[in-house]
């Protein structure tokens, strides 16, 4: 059977987290990031930042890490492992990490729920940031911010109710 609906997949790993949900953890969670670890020249969070070129998966985190990584199947998993090894050596203080609501996955229950410290799941979807055409597109998944906290290493989940002005709806 051919699915003939959105697609799970983009081409393009380049969209940016919205401006509005940004403004939201900060105003929320008090969290300004030092480092944001998957960006672009054009859609970075942070005032240091890992592009593509810059592989993060191979560089260092420190103090509050962003991360909206590329959400592929190969790529994910291998961002979290990241979130999971620079969260328990004790090289970050915080990681915020956006990325689709997979609960069935097996990188979520082996990866994810093995260090994350708070999972909250969006209620509603987003509607990401287009490096191209500067308008953006509603994402075809649910969304999950992942909290990762030096303090706290036992999962605790909670549905998070966002401002409309970064959903698509």
């Amino acid at each position: 059977m051919t699915y003939l609906g959105a697609p799970l997949t983009s081409i393009n790993q380049t969209w940016g987290t919205p401006r509005a949900f940004f403004e939201f953890l900060k105003d929320n969670f008090r969290f300004i990031p030092d480092l944001d670890a998957a960006a672009s020249d054009e859609n970075h969070k942070a005032p240091i930042y890992y592009t593509e070129e810059d592989n993060s998966l191979e560089m260092e985190w420190f103090g509050n890490v962003w991360l909206n990584p590329p959400f592929g199947k190969v790529l994910l998993p291998q961002f979290l492992e990241k979130c999971n090894h620079e969260i328990s050596y004790g090289n970050v203080e915080n990681i915020f990490c956006l990325i689709p609501a997979r609960t069935d996955t097996k990188w979520f229950h082996e990866i994810v729920m093995k260090e994350v410290s708070h999972v909250y799941f969006i209620k509603g979807r987003f509607n990401f940031e287009s490096p191209y055409s500067g308008k953006g597109a509603n994402a075809p998944f649910p969304s999950m911010l992942l909290i990762y906290n030096q303090k706290t290493h036992r999962p605790i989940m909670h549905t998070l109710e966002v401002d409309k002005k970064f959903r698509g709806w």
